[in-house]
């Protein structure tokens, strides 16, 4: 019987040679931080769930094709992006067919957030609500470098590898995601 932590790039050889097991033991290894990347995308989830079994289903269809230039989270984390973010687009195309019934002046993760008031604050699960409606509110590819970093714990490099983009790019889109969190927790502070 073999380790059941054995390091990845000997599961992908044994993918690679055909061992169906290797690549679940893979995705098991992976599939908690692969969700929550996905879910800081798309938001709902129940098509987190579906985006990362589409994630999983392409990396071991492409897993023959790698060859450890990266390391096996960080292709695994690119191809999640890659699919939620077209997940998210096919999403939007579909939302601009229908008619658009929406408050043109408000999102609404910003009208759930002038409903708090400071006293809602004091509990730490109502910040944590805040925060996660201003992840939600980024652009994908923000959402996604912030959570890589500040949930994952990635480097910038493992970041820019995973998102297949230069590394001042990361640097960039994480500040920006910053910059719209804590304009979110500014008037919370700010009232205290």
């Amino acid at each position: 019987m073999r380790s059941l932590r054995e390091p990845d790039h000997v599961l992908v050889s044994r993918v690679q040679d055909g061992d169906r097991c290797a690549f679940d033991q893979l995705a098991a290894r992976y599939q908690p931080r692969l969700l929550r990347l996905i879910l800081r995308i798309v938001h709902d989830s129940a098509d987190a769930e579906d985006v990362l079994q589409d994630t999983l289903v392409r990396a071991y269809r492409a897993i023959p094709s790698f060859r450890g230039d990266s390391a096996v989270y960080t292709w695994l984390f690119r191809i999640a992006v890659n699919t939620a973010t077209a997940f998210i687009t096919g999403r939007r195309h579909r939302m601009d067919e229908r008619t658009d019934s929406a408050d043109p002046g408000h999102t609404c993760a910003e009208r759930e957030t002038d409903a708090i008031t400071p006293e809602d604050i004091l509990n730490g699960k109502q910040l944590a609500e805040i925060v996660d409606r201003a992840v939600a509110s980024l652009a994908p590819e923000h959402s996604a470098a912030i959570t890589m970093h500040e949930v994952d714990g990635l480097s910038y490099q493992e970041i820019a590898d995973a998102m297949l983009c230069p590394i001042g790019t990361v640097r960039s889109r994480i500040a920006n995601a910053r910059l719209v969190i804590a304009t979110r927790l500014e008037p919370i502070f700010r009232s205290h």
